[in-house]
């Protein structure tokens, strides 16, 4: 590869979360904690449920409390308040989480062929420095944009726009590998091209998607395209 491809790729983007580790984020205390906060701070019960993601809670909550008449200033602070409630969760959960099979292989080989390489993750910047330091692998990151880094974190496509300036790469220059379907979706509107680390093998998602079942694979396929 030597730092650029004939597709003229020279940048590897990586989610965290069951990407580059195995995160142990307890994700229905945490929904469960921000919905009951909520609901006390005003949002209707029937508006937000533990069915959805935690940022279409966040945005329903918002969407609620605006049509109630709430100030801006006081959605600013139960905003805040959900905000802290996610980062001590997983913060407290870091020091539990395990690394991916092949990941610091992985990234060094990368490293080694003169690509850059970014973290985009809807985790707050503290939980990702502090796991890519326990793990070794900060060094390696040429940027990180996490959660509260941005005002409008993945799927929303500027999340991708904002870490593709600070690495100084377009999008016809970079590659994206992460294992959910925002991911995906905010490589689509950001014209990224995209890998869907799938941990289970399956192929029940849209076939036109590149997918790997090991981490390992992104080197040989990024060699192939």
């Amino acid at each position: 590869m030597n730092g650029e491809d004939k597709l003229g790729l020279k940048t590897v983007i990586f989610d965290l979360d069951d990407t580059l580790i195995k995160s142990k984020i307890p994700f229905r205390k945490m929904k469960i904690c921000i919905i009951e906060y909520l609901r006390k701070a005003g949002v209707s019960p029937s508006v937000i449920s533990e069915d959805m993601v935690i940022f279409e809670i966040t945005r329903k909550a918002v969407e609620d409390l605006k049509s109630k008449g709430f100030s801006e200033e006081y959605i600013e602070k139960v905003i805040s308040e959900v905000t802290r409630l996610m980062n001590e969760l997983e913060l407290e959960s870091a020091d539990d989480a395990t690394l991916i099979p092949g990941v610091p292989e992985t990234i060094r080989a990368l490293k080694s062929n003169g690509l850059k390489i970014g973290l985009m993750t809807r985790s707050c910047r503290k939980y990702a420095e502090k796991i890519l330091k326990r793990f070794g692998l900060l060094r390696y990151f040429d940027a990180i944009l996490a959660r509260d880094d941005v005002a409008y974190p993945k799927p929303n496509p500027s999340h991708a726009i904002e870490l593709l300036k600070l690495l100084n790469s377009s999008v016809e220059e970079a590659v994206f590998i992460g294992d959910h379907w925002s991911d995906a979706e905010c490589a689509r509107r950001a014209g990224l091209r995209f890998i869907w680390f799938r941990h289970d093998n399956s192929h029940d998602q849209d076939s036109r998607v590149l997918k790997i079942s090991n981490i390992s694979d992104v080197l040989e396929v990024i060699k192939k395209r």
